[in-house]
């Protein structure tokens, strides 16, 4: 067992074996079995029982938008040729967006799958009467607050991404612009093709000479800007094609042995220095860098009736820049993190000022934190952020063992054992 102030060490242990001695962890990889592997080995040294959940999923965000971009290319092209066709792709590609953009359903069950697996580990508390509820959940007083066993969650996911021209860092900073641009994408070609269906049965309609020569120019003019929309939306397939073809799957130092080490390395502490009154769960997800966090998404489908009272905390990037606490994330609608949680982390932060942690958003994309927070689940993210406010080396070759900034990870190790802490003892909850 270790002790506080080597947490922070044996937390780099973990992030130098991830990166560097296993390397490249894609998602549904014989990497992210061996990252997984590692984690469960680790578990094993300090964990009451350690649970591998097999499970399987598609394996590349590749998949979900490249679909996304395969329907407005199409509905571009086919406007041409039958207004119709146009409009049901454009149609069909609105919900597709959607639930793809905001994390809120997995719509994976249409593409090819590999296996891929979370690891779960459990420390318990130590306090008299920290024994869980006969349902399996988390006691709880008559007046709503908690009673007995308590429990806080780490996710972690081990996989990591290739690399992608659309992260190369002189374009990061325009992610989010591309972001935009695809939402107006769909929201455009579906207003064209319906627009453009309306004029091309104006056009065959015995309506006089003015009306069909104006439905012309509106088709006409429908046409050329969908074409537009269409192209660059092929362009952005080449650019998913040569991301599959020609690009690696990155180290994943920091995105996200990082989390990982600091997971497994906070919860062996807690397994030699017990909680009061609340029991630890460590979980090593996969799958999550693949357009959405499946791994998160199975491990809350199958324990949510034990995570109703718990509070989630995910690790993200965590080894390099400033430390901050997530108060959303989604690439559209997106969902805000609890708001007991992170007061919590506010407060925590405040009697660290030299650490400069502060709040921030997720805006291109999401964590593991997404499926806990569309079920109604406490959750909080952290992360870490360089001074330009995007993570550092994200999903880029340069995301390697040495470029993990010690000095961020010790003080992650700090951040998370003081708001675990404080949740032992109750701080979490906002009182009215």
């Amino acid at each position: 067992m270790i002790d506080r102030h080597q947490v922070g060490a044996r937390a780099l242990e973990h992030i130098r074996h991830l990166s560097v001695d296993i390397g490249p962890r894609g998602a549904g990889t014989e990497g992210e079995r061996r990252g997984a592997e590692y984690a469960a080995d680790r578990m094993k040294e300090w964990s009451q029982g350690v649970q591998i959940e097999p499970y399987r999923a598609y394996t590349t965000l590749t998949w979900p938008w490249g679909l996304v971009g395969l329907l407005l290319a199409a509905s571009g092209a086919l406007i041409w040729l039958s207004p119709l066709v146009a409009s049901i792709l454009a149609t069909a590609n609105l919900p597709i967006y959607y639930f793809v953009a905001s994390g809120r359903r997995d719509i994976g069950v249409i593409f090819p799958k590999r296996a891929s697996r979370n690891v779960v580990g459990k420390v318990p508390a130590r306090g008299p009467g920290a024994t869980p509820g006969s349902d399996g959940e988390a006691g709880r007083d008559r007046e709503g607050g908690r009673a007995g066993l308590r429990r806080v969650v780490f996710l972690a996911h081990v996989d990591t991404t290739r690399a992608s021209l659309l992260y190369a860092p002189k374009a990061l900073k325009n992610l989010r612009m591309t972001h935009i641009f695809n939402m107006v994408s769909v929201l455009a070609l579906f207003a064209l093709s319906l627009t453009g269906l309306w004029a091309e049965g104006l056009l065959a309609s015995p309506a006089d000479a003015a009306a069909r020569a104006t439905a012309g120019y509106v088709l006409l003019g429908d046409r050329i800007v969908a074409s537009v929309f269409g192209l660059i939306a092929a362009y952005g397939l080449g650019v998913l094609a040569h991301r599959e073809l020609l690009m690696p799957h990155v180290h994943g130092a920091n995105d996200n042995a990082s989390g990982v080490g600091l997971a497994l390395a906070v919860s062996e502490y807690f397994a030699g220095h017990p909680l009061e009154t609340t029991e630890v769960w460590c979980v090593v997800t996969g799958s999550e860098e693949t357009g959405y966090p499946a791994g998160a998404g199975r491990f809350v489908a199958a324990h949510l009736k034990e995570l109703q009272d718990a509070d989630i905390l995910v690790l993200d990037n965590l080894g390099a820049g400033d430390l901050r606490y997530l108060r959303a994330e989604g690439i559209i609608l997106p969902m805000r993190m609890d708001a007991g949680l992170m007061a919590l982390a506010r407060k925590v932060a405040e009697r660290h000022p030299d650490w400069k942690v502060r709040d921030s958003v997720c805006n291109l994309g999401y964590t593991d934190a997404t499926p806990a927070l569309a079920a109604g689940l406490r959750a909080l993210a952290l992360w870490a952020e360089g001074p330009d406010g995007l993570l550092v080396n994200y999903h880029w070759p340069t995301d390697t063992f040495e470029n993990i900034d010690a000095r961020t990870v010790e003080q992650a190790a700090a951040f998370v054992l003081e708001i675990v802490e404080a949740i032992d003892r109750g701080e979490d909850r906002i009182r009215a």
